[in-house]
């Protein structure tokens, strides 16, 4: 009788080229760990580095700007406040009150530092802008109105008078 072997089993143990490949992937993955550890300390020794000089910058700059932006801030201060003090509303409503139908403004130029403002009008007869003239004299809020110039100036064919005026308002 032959004897029979109950106990046989292929062996379990991978392939050289298994073996190969895996041993190959472990090496991989080792390496892969260690440059992105290093990747790691070089990224947060560069971002201590940056924000050094973040706030170098940041002392430099206010130790050197500050006199200049105060000087900076405040002329814009004061400009500003000039604006704000300035009658602009008081000014332009006694404007409309001297104004009539046969008037037409064509521009309007107030210049708050010198406490002044330039008009152009046109008018159909120089008698008109005359007593436009002397209507913004009577005005409390206008001092020292004058005819800087007038001419005779034709206009889609009717025959137009352009005087340029300036005054001062007080405020």
């Amino acid at each position: 009788m032959t004897q029979v072997r109950i106990n046989y089993a292929a062996g379990r143990l991978p392939g050289p080229m298994a073996t190969l490949l895996g041993s190959l992937l472990l090496i991989g993955l080792v390496c892969l760990v260690v440059i992105y550890q290093q990747l790691a300390e070089d990224n947060t020794r560069l971002q201590q580095q940056w924000q050094a000089r973040q706030s170098a910058l940041a002392a430099s700059r206010q130790v050197a700007a500050t006199p200049v932006v105060n000087q900076a801030l405040a002329a814009d201060i004061a400009a500003a406040q000039v604006q704000i003090q300035t009658p602009w509303l008081a000014l332009l409503s006694g404007l409309e009150r001297a104004q009539q139908a046969q008037l037409y403004w064509l521009q309007l130029s107030p210049d708050a530092k010198r406490k002044q403002v330039r008009m152009t009008v046109l008018a159909q007869q120089r008698q008109q802008g005359w007593a436009l003239v002397e209507r913004l004299k009577k005005q409390s809020g206008l001092a020292d109105v004058k005819l800087k110039a007038s001419e005779a100036t034709e206009v889609n064919g009717l025959r137009m008078t352009t005087l340029h005026l300036e005054a001062g308002w007080l405020f």
